[in-house]
């Protein structure tokens, strides 16, 4: 490992900060449901909040004792925060391009050719960035849409592949199916099936107040008969009048019938294998609705990694978020490495106050 400096002489920490602080993630959205929360070590924890109904305080005589109250035992998941990483190489190839771009540019005072050369050395920053948040995606839509997260040679083949799935513990009579499936609009019962899972909730003593799916999902839900007399006025009703509903017209019906609303979750991620093939994937287990009593599915615990406090190497070193980038210099064969890295993993929180709803057969 060699100085990128030594290499790449323009090449500057200061300038891939300030490169990492224009970064935006796009469509990636699991910070929206799932915050970052920062653990000392490399264990996560899923804690089951008290999100039921009230314990009633019993009625007693005057000057009586005060009847102790029970403690519930917390309930919670643990295990290891995984790491994530992805590096990225420019080779002799590419530094030859850097080595026409500096000379293109000592001969013109084109501003063009310096953002060139600018993008040409902090490009993989993003790249890496948008790879690590790429994959925490995947598992966000995973763990929200399913409860768990497994990792195969399908879907994770350039790392490792857990022999056991992250389970964070959904019960079993939490998931429910479809009264049909949601892919035949006249057969498709969504209205009744959001009732049937508010009521699942109240035998609790929850209330659900949101649901969260992917557009696939949704756009059944919109094209169903069934939705759309819900969705409808007292007048279209009368004359069999059916129309499509926005998502925004099915959230305010749902909200004056005192039924959860729904979030659409829409985003897309590359799955890459050892072959350089990529599969796009939404990472969405499909069909399925996740029914909460918070908007916040849980969190992104993360925790500090090893090469981010480690003072061996000469990398230059810069974070965002909790994603570390780190640059470096290779001498044989001669190259420029990005790295993207994070410890890092979706955590669910209150499972046992979760229901999912599989309204694919």
């Amino acid at each position: 490992m060699v100085d990128v400096k030594k290499l790449i002489k323009e090449f500057s920490q200061a300038d891939m900060q300030a490169y990492i602080e224009q970064y935006n993630m796009g469509d990636l959205a699991f910070g929206t449901f799932f915050p970052s929360k920062y653990t000392p070590d490399l264990t996560f924890e899923s804690l089951q909040a008290a999100t039921g109904a009230k314990v009633a305080a019993p009625v007693v005589s005057f000057n009586s004792r005060a009847p102790r109250a029970g403690r519930p035992t917390v309930g919670k998941v643990v295990g290891d925060i995984p790491k994530i990483e992805l590096a990225r190489v420019k080779d002799e190839r590419d530094i030859n391009t850097y080595r026409q771009l500096l000379g293109k540019a000592a001969a013109s005072r084109n501003p063009a050719i310096t953002k060139a050369i600018i993008d040409w050395i902090y490009e993989d920053t993003k790249f890496t960035l948008d790879s690590v948040n790429a994959r925490i995606e995947w598992l966000s839509k995973q763990a929200a849409s399913n409860g768990r997260y497994e990792l195969t040679m399908t879907n994770n083949e350039l790392g490792v592949v857990t022999k056991v799935p992250i389970d964070f513990g959904i019960p079993t009579a939490n998931r429910k199916n479809a009264t049909a499936p949601w892919a035949n609009p006249a057969t498709a019962k969504p209205i009744t099936d959001i009732r049937a899972m508010q009521q699942a909730a109240r035998a609790k003593g929850k209330k659900v107040l949101y649901a969260t799916t992917d557009q696939e999902t949704m756009d059944k839900m919109l094209d169903a008969v069934e939705t759309q007399t819900f969705c409808a006025s007292y007048a279209a009703v009368a004359l069999d009048i059916q129309a499509r509903p926005t998502v925004e017209a099915l959230n305010n019906a749902l909200q004056r019938n005192n039924l959860p609303t729904f979030r659409v979750w829409d985003s897309y991620v590359n799955i890459e294998n050892k072959k350089g093939e990529q599969v796009t994937e939404s990472g969405w287990v499909e069909g399925n609705v996740t029914f909460t009593v918070q908007s916040m599915l849980g969190d992104i615990q993360y925790t500090d990694t090893a090469d981010g406090w480690v003072t061996i190497d000469q990398s230059v070193k810069s974070y965002s978020d909790f994603v570390l980038v780190k640059a470096y210099a290779e001498q044989d064969p001669i190259g420029m490495v990005t790295k993207g890295i994070a410890y890092a993993t979706p955590v669910l929180a209150n499972s046992e106050s979760t229901w999912i709803l599989k309204t694919v057969a």
